[in-house]
């Protein structure tokens, strides 16, 4: 287990922060391949996502959470993040690619991630 000090809650929510915000981010690089239609590309990109950034990323930071409710509330916002993730999926499939779906899911997503991050606040450090 990580040990709960500021410094390792900060890196943690700073490492989901830096996927919301940075031009690199998932967030940005979802919005880019969405602009630029490249379907085959969103199909890879979002499998990769769920395990890096959802699993590996939102998954350290939800550890280190100190309210056993907001923990809870953690798990279904990561789960959220995976449907995101899989809407955006979907209307990339061949057949039915849907730019509207991708763009609506890639919104709820930037909420999802938002809303995460909201829970850094609520952590107590003894």
């Amino acid at each position: 287990t990580i040990e709960i000090t500021p410094q390792t809650v900060t890196a943690a929510f700073d490492a989901i922060r830096t996927e919301l915000t940075s031009p690199t981010g998932v967030v940005n690089t979802l919005s880019n391949l969405i602009d630029t239609g490249s379907f085959e590309d969103i199909l890879q990109y979002t499998k990769e996502s769920d395990a890096y950034f959802r699993k590996a990323k939102m998954g350290k930071a939800r550890k280190l959470l100190t309210d056993k409710d907001v923990k809870s509330n953690a798990t279904l916002i990561c789960n959220a993040v995976t449907f995101d993730l899989i809407g955006i999926n979907r209307a990339s499939r061949p057949g039915k690619e849907n730019r509207e779906d991708q763009l609506r899911y890639l919104d709820e997503l930037r909420k999802d991630i938002e809303k995460f991050l909201e829970l850094e606040s609520t952590i107590v450090f003894e």
